[in-house]
Formats: structure tokens, sequence, C-alpha cells
């Protein structure tokens, strides 16, 4: 798997420290506000895509949410099962990629992608989406935190620019912004929250 344009997937461990790095210790917080914004309750269904170790998800089992996590690194889902059951949260862990969920449609009441759409293709991208509206459930949310406009990582990916095709996928925006939190190697943040149109 290939990691901010060329770079090579890092280490479980090495992915952990560069999270905790770059969000200067706050990642905890960083994921709560994602959680908040995305209004993850107990008992929503949950899926997280492109996962990574996991930190995501086991916030969100922690709020009593049910939930799935998929990423496409065998090695960080085994670190990610690790950190969960050390956690004492049930969450269930795939190895698979965001062009190809491999759930039923309108599974879930919240689909989250976190800093992942813009390692993608185009056409990876576009289909991700679509894979993304294809599982949650018509009264859902799909919840996307990612680089916008000039951030130093996204290889020109803005966010906002996506999500104003959200519409042709289906898609429709209840509400975007800036994610008012600058992390470092990242840039600037953005988020979208959209439901089934």
């Amino acid at each position: 798997m290939v990691w901010f344009a060329g770079m090579q997937m890092p280490s479980p461990r090495r992915y952990d420290l560069m999270l905790w790095r770059s969000t200067r210790g706050r990642e905890g917080a960083f994921r709560t506000k994602q959680l908040d914004l995305a209004r993850v309750a107990s008992g929503d269904s949950v899926l997280d895509v492109g996962c990574g170790t996991g930190t995501l998800a086991i916030a969100a089992a922690r709020r009593g949410a049910t939930v799935r996590a998929l990423d496409p690194s065998a090695d960080l889902l085994e670190h990610a099962r690790k950190k969960a059951r050390r956690a004492r949260v049930d969450v269930a862990f795939d190895l698979g990629t965001g062009e190809s969920l491999p759930y039923a449609d309108d599974s879930f009441d919240v689909v989250l992608s976190s800093l992942v759409l813009h390692h993608l293709a185009h056409d990876d991208l576009r289909a991700s989406v679509q894979e993304l509206r294809r599982v949650v459930k018509p009264s859902g949310r799909v919840f996307i935190a990612d680089t916008g406009a000039g951030a130093l990582h996204g290889g020109g990916f803005d966010l906002a620019a996506v999500a104003a095709r959200f519409n042709t996928v289906g898609l429709e925006t209840v509400e975007s912004g800036s994610f008012g939190s600058d992390i470092k190697l990242v840039g600037e943040l953005r988020y979208v929250l959209a439901r089934a149109a």
C-alpha cells in the first residue's frame, strides 16, 4: 500500500507515533471532535472506512455504537484489534478497500472516513464515495474529514470540491466547514456531513 504520494505505509507503531506527533498528543480530542460532528450516539451502527490502527473506531465503540472498521492493511488491522482488546471494546475489523465494501446496502447509521480520500486516484475516489452512499441507511449519515485546498499532503485534493459533486452519487451535504484543527504534516482539514438524497 502506498501512503502520502509514494511513501511506504509505516509500521503500525510508527503510524500511531506519527498521528500522536502530528496531533501534538491530542489525537483523542481530534477523534472525539469527529464523532461529535458526525453525531455518533449510543446504539448507532457505525462503519469506519480506512480505519488505520482503529483509534476512531474504538472511540465510537466507547460511545456505545456497534462498530465495524475496514482497512486494506492487515498489519494495521492486527494492531487495531490489539488496541480494541486493551480498550475492552468490541469492534469488528475487516480487510478491504472503500472501492468495494463487503457490506449489504443500507447497513449503517453512520459511515466515517477520516483522512483517507485524498490518497485515492480519481476513479477509486468516485467508487469509494458511491460505496459510502450504498452502505449508509436512508436515514443515516456519511461523515468525511480530509484535506482542504492548499493542504500539505493532499496532492491537490480539496474535500469541498469533492463534496460539491456528492449529488451525482445520491448524497446531500447537511453541514460542512473547516475542522478547526491544523494537524502538523497535513495542514488544513475540512469536514462534510451528508445524508442520502
